[in-house]
């Protein structure tokens, strides 16, 4: 993993990462990589109501690495402690990371672009689901959260 520290990559552990991210005081761009050619993008950012909001972007990867990601965040969301209130999955991307922020972070109505996945706490994913009728709803097995998925593949 590497830190973006002013458009300069500095190693960093993920136990140096996880402890900088725990004092929640700035946001963060790193990557981690999947394979020595190929990495991901992640942004983090704490937000004033007291929560984080992570941005992934996989559209640069070819569409089984994009799904094992989505996986393994999808994944890491439903074992938290503290309630997610939404993951945006947005494959293509087409999306802005702050163009979520009314829907899930202040209860607007606004959805900017159709997503690939969410996952979001059951009253933001109803909320998604009637701005976005292209989704529809699966359950995750408990937590209050629900998955959004396309009622058709954007793929193919």
């Amino acid at each position: 993993m590497v830190l973006d520290i002013e458009g300069n990559d500095v190693l960093m552990s993920q136990e140096e990462l996880g402890a900088l991210i725990g004092q929640r005081i700035a946001s963060l761009t790193f990557s981690w990589w999947l394979t020595p050619d190929i990495n991901v993008i992640d942004g983090y950012a704490v937000q004033v109501l007291g929560c984080e909001t992570q941005t992934v972007w996989v559209d640069n990867l070819n569409p089984d690495d994009a799904r094992r990601v989505e996986s393994a965040v999808m994944a890491a969301a439903t074992r938290l402690p503290v309630p997610t209130r939404a993951v945006i999955i947005d494959r293509r991307g087409i999306s802005d990371p702050g163009d979520w922020d009314s829907i899930a972070l202040w209860d607007g109505s606004h959805v900017p672009t159709s997503p690939d996945h969410v996952l979001a706490l059951d009253p933001i994913a109803e909320r998604i689901r009637h701005a976005a009728p292209g989704l529809r709803k699966e359950d995750t097995g408990g937590g209050g959260l629900s998955r959004l998925v396309p009622l058709r593949d954007p793929a193919v």
